[in-house]
């Protein structure tokens, strides 16, 4: 039985300022760790879009995209009060005022490319 993660599970959390060059090279990584054997196919790093390229894993082919797919948790600090005192203040215990709320950050996954025959 093989153990291994199937890769359309293995998620790169990679946030969108890092772009979608790290976000290939972290998944990438993230599939060689897991015991795939990748090989590039091709790449789309320089498009517009969220699409990093086209990988084949052991005959099965899977494009790597890059875009808000993950739950991340957000604080929302009070007008007026500056973003690092509000962490110092969290970490001592203190929320004053500070609330949190849950967005849809960025990552790297791969989709199969199913093709009809």
């Amino acid at each position: 039985m093989d153990n291994r993660t199937d890769p359309v599970e293995i998620i790169a959390r990679v946030d969108e300022r890092d772009g979608k060059q790290r976000a290939f090279e972290v998944w990438l990584y993230k599939a060689h760790k897991e015991g795939w054997s990748v090989t590039v196919e091709s790449t789309s790093l320089d498009q517009p879009g969220e699409e990093c390229g086209v990988v084949d894993i052991e005959c099965l082919k899977y494009r790597i995209r890059h875009a808000k797919r993950v739950r991340g948790r957000v604080a929302i600090v009070p007008p007026g009060q500056h973003l690092i005192a509000a962490t110092v203040k969290l970490t001592m215990g203190e929320s004053d005022g500070v609330s949190w709320t849950s967005e849809f950050m960025h990552a790297a996954w791969a989709e199969p490319i199913i093709e009809d025959d």
